[in-house]
């Protein structure tokens, strides 16, 4: 069950991620000069957005204006792995203590 929700969860965070990316590099938003205007209209990838500009991954030159930063991105999937497979465990551990618990 934990395997299917994390392949879930890590599937949805990489597609809203790549939307974003990609949308960004045709673009040519990759620097400071090239922000270009961006504003997701799904919730999730609004999250998301805002999950990437607190790390430094995208970059708000102006009012709803990004540019991806490249470098901080690689760091930033890095984190984003890691904080899935954090619920992840979470939640193995909650449902390990639940059986626990009712036998």
């Amino acid at each position: 069950m934990a395997n299917i929700v994390g392949r879930t969860a890590a599937r949805y965070s990489t597609r809203a991620q790549n939307r974003i990316v990609e949308r960004l590099r045709r673009a040519g938003a990759i620097k400071p000069a090239n922000a270009t205007a961006y504003a997701p209209t799904a919730r999730g990838e609004r999250r998301l957005l805002d999950r990437m500009v607190k790390f430094g991954a995208v970059v708000t030159e102006a009012e709803g204006h990004y540019w991806l930063d490249e470098r901080a991105l690689l760091n930033f999937r890095k984190e984003e792995v890691a904080r899935i497979l954090g619920a992840i465990a979470v939640a193995g551990f909650a449902a390990a203590g639940a059986i626990a618990l009712g036998r």
